[in-house]
């Protein structure tokens, strides 16, 4: 494992060079990387959703009474198991409702690298502009998992889309149900409670 050639292919991603999917996908020494990415990806979008806190006042909601834990420990905690749900979720739609063969942990490793999106929630806690930095991720994600289960299974763009959004759907809607669960609820990528809240 080559920090260097880690970083170079967080890079690609960032420039929206999707080959660093083909690259990853079969490599079985990437699937460390691909997890570490997702980990702190979550870990970047967990510290964004404590700087909103800090930052942007919002007395409707109160802040929550454990937000260092809440935000930085068990968000990504939450965030990181419900995108390895939604990587399952979109495995299940190709292998049993489009019946494709996928190898699991080639989609591991693209949806890994493909969790790079999440990092941008970091930024969220500017003023005035944070629903662009909540938004905009998720956004990214969506293209990046679908570039990612498009080179993990070779499916046609139409099925690797539906999977795509069906996984992405269940992420945004279990983390959302969480962190409205109550006052302590562990807030996962960035703050899905606040998107959830604009009554």
């Amino acid at each position: 494992m080559d920090p260097n050639v880690i970083l170079n292919r967080i890079g690609r991603l960032a420039r929206l060079d999707t080959t660093v999917f083909d690259e990853v996908r079969d490599d079985q020494n990437e699937t460390i990387p691909a997890i570490i990415v997702l980990a702190v990806s979550a870990i970047l979008a967990g510290f964004g959703a404590f700087l909103w806190w800090k930052v942007v006042p919002d007395d409707r909601l109160g802040e929550p009474d454990s937000l260092v834990i809440n935000t930085l420990v068990l968000g990504p905690i939450f965030m990181i198991a419900m995108y390895g749900v939604a990587a399952m979720v979109a495995y299940v739609v190709l292998a049993q409702m489009y019946k494709i063969q996928v190898d699991l942990m080639s989609l591991v490793r693209t949806m890994g690298y493909g969790a790079l999106p999440l990092a941008i929630s970091v930024v969220m806690f500017v003023p005035i502009i944070w629903p662009l930095f909540a938004i905009l991720p998720l956004a990214l994600l969506l293209v990046m998992m679908i570039y990612a289960i498009q080179s993990a299974s070779g499916a046609d763009s139409t099925q690797v889309v539906m999977a795509a959004i069906i996984g992405l759907a269940v992420f945004i809607v279990v983390l959302g149900l969480i962190s409205l669960s109550g006052d302590d609820a562990p807030m996962g990528a960035g703050h899905f409670g606040v998107l959830y809240d604009f009554n």
